[in-house]
């Protein structure tokens, strides 16, 4: 099989005759919602602070007109006129998947492999209905999770939630890997985080080799960490993460910053439904998108 790089040269002719879509900035890897820039109301709105001086994260976040995630399907053209691939096609939803894996494949910030793993992307990709972890009731796992929905944070401690199949993170502050969870792989790893300045950084390890970095078939080994960082503005959080694999992959990889909303309505914590595995025996094909 003709190696992934080569592969992908081969797109430049389409990459051509598109070349009128420009990329809006923050595109993400895993969707999300698209909205409006921050305003200056929100970006100027007082920082809350934890007894410590440290910026205080709490709070539930996103759930409404999200930015920064979720526009890779977004595109402006030269005149200024505002696209949405999937959108355009009037005719038919058909394609509206193919239409996102295809930004995902060829559009995106994609992990650059060693050459030699390219085949096994690939094989996932083609595979992905039986392959994909996380389409088979398995967490995402981190980083392909994303940011949290909600946080709750002292100074020694970090709490996310997520409305993922109803996943949580405990993150203490200030101190070491534990030397038993650090080595015992798993889908959320082990995390330890830290203030540098006003960014809290998440250094997380001991991952199981399961789950993907993301969709399309970005797999990772046992070896993986990932760095996260987050901080806040006013009532705007941004959310960053970085993929260190030193065995597959040729360089670190920096997924798309996300950038989110404080989310003020009082609606409750809504609990996800148990995720019970019933289509997998009825699919007629392995591929996904």
């Amino acid at each position: 099989m003709t190696p992934r790089p080569l592969r992908d040269g081969c797109m430049l002719a389409l990459a051509a005759a598109v070349a009128w879509l420009a990329p809006v900035p923050g595109a993400a890897q895993e969707g999300g919602g698209g909205g409006n820039p921050p305003t200056k109301a929100e970006l100027s709105a007082p920082t809350p602070k934890m007894a410590d001086g440290k910026p205080d994260l709490s709070g539930r976040w996103g759930g409404g007109a999200n930015f920064g995630g979720g526009e890779a399907l977004k595109r402006f053209d030269a005149q200024g006129n505002y696209h949405n691939l999937r959108n355009d096609r009037k005719a038919s939803p058909v394609n509206q998947e193919r239409d996102a894996g295809m930004t995902q494949r060829f559009f995106s910030n994609v992990p650059m492999y060693k050459p030699e793993y390219w085949d096994k992307v690939d094989y996932n990709d083609v595979n992905g209905n039986v392959e994909d972890s996380n389409f088979h009731c398995y967490p995402a796992g981190i980083p392909r999770m994303g940011p949290p929905q909600k946080i709750m944070a002292t100074p020694t401690e970090i709490v996310f939630l997520y409305q993922q199949k109803n996943t949580w993170r405990y993150i203490p502050l200030n101190r070491e890997h534990d030397p038993v969870n650090s080595r015992d792989q798993t889908y959320m790893g082990d995390s330890v985080g830290k203030w540098e300045g006003d960014t809290l950084v998440i250094d997380v390890v001991g991952f199981n080799d399961q789950k993907w970095l993301g969709w399309p078939g970005y797999f990772h080994t046992n070896k993986l960490r990932v760095v996260e960082r987050l901080r806040r503005q006013g009532n705007i959080l941004y959310y960053q993460a970085t993929a260190h694999d030193p065995d597959v992959l040729m360089q670190p990889w920096e997924m798309d910053q996300r950038v989110i909303r404080l989310n003020t309505n009082p609606m409750v914590q809504v609990e996800d439904p148990p995720c019970v595995e019933t289509d997998g025996a009825n699919m007629y094909t392995k591929e996904r998108g």
